[in-house]
């Protein structure tokens, strides 16, 4: 297997970064394959507190690698090709919908699926030198990976269609102007700003993080009475949990809580 995709997992966050600089972490479908694994692992890590998805070098990700699209050889039919295609963008699925805070840190260019990944996580947090283009359009390609409802969800149907359309590059302040960051970084304070947040995700209550984020995806999509149904049946489960009861005990008496995930 090669190295174009970097995976370490480190005292509970598990970092996944693009390592192809020399051609703009452009992601190939070996790649995409590998992603696809690792965030199926995912599922069954109950010490995972967050994913940390970047990439090598001066971009994030240039999306999908086109010459890797050109030259390889399919005799599939539509619908096979379609099913293949529909697998991997699972991908974009599990960064969704996978019980687990995902950040994606976004030193350069995102464009086209790389775009579209970012947009799949939780947060995202960039530097002045990061661009995002949806990039589609310019190859006649209609979007893949989820792009078109995350950026839809984000910054609303008439932004994003124009995103979409005319595939205008954005720089990091219009971007974050629009909604699509959480936090615009200087780049010489990245590393450190990535460390300082990592250590924020391993002190929080993995359950109780857990069930926040189901909570969250639920109010994108569902109903108000959903979400109050959900909300309630999480805040009891939580609270049968032994973090809750050790942060309780240790708001009264003023201490600090080691959450255990338990």
């Amino acid at each position: 297997m090669n190295n174009h995709i970097l995976i370490e997992k480190n005292n509970n966050i598990l970092d996944i970064k693009f390592n192809r600089p020399e051609s703009r972490n452009a992601i190939t479908r070996d790649m995409f394959e590998q992603m696809l694994t690792t965030l199926e692992k995912c599922k069954e890590d109950n010490e995972l507190r967050a994913i940390f998805l970047s990439g090598e070098g001066d971009a994030f990700s240039a999306g999908g690698d086109v010459k890797d699209m050109a030259t390889r050889e399919d005799n599939s039919s539509l619908q096979e090709k379609t099913n293949s295609l529909r697998r991997i963008m699972g991908v974009s699925e599990l960064l969704y919908s996978l019980p687990i805070p995902t950040i994606s840190i976004i030193n350069g260019p995102a464009a086209g699926a790389g775009f579209a990944l970012a947009l799949a996580c939780d947060m995202r947090i960039a530097t002045e030198n990061a661009k995002f283009v949806t990039a589609f359009s310019k190859i006649a390609f209609s979007g893949d990976f989820g792009g078109s409802y995350f950026l839809t969800k984000i910054i609303g149907t008439a932004k994003a269609r124009e995103l979409f359309y005319l595939s205008d590059t954005i720089d990091a302040k219009k971007a974050h102007e629009l909604g699509i960051i959480n936090n615009l970084i200087d780049t010489n304070e990245i590393n450190e700003y990535a460390i300082n947040l990592k250590n924020k995700f391993r002190n929080l209550a993995p359950i109780a993080i857990k069930y926040m984020k189901k909570n969250l995806n639920i109010a994108e999509t569902g109903d108000l009475n959903l979400s109050l149904n959900q909300e309630a049946l999480h805040m009891m489960i939580c609270s049968e949990t032994e973090d809750h009861k050790n942060a309780a005990k240790a708001f009264v008496n003023k201490e600090k809580v080691v959450f255990k995930g338990k």
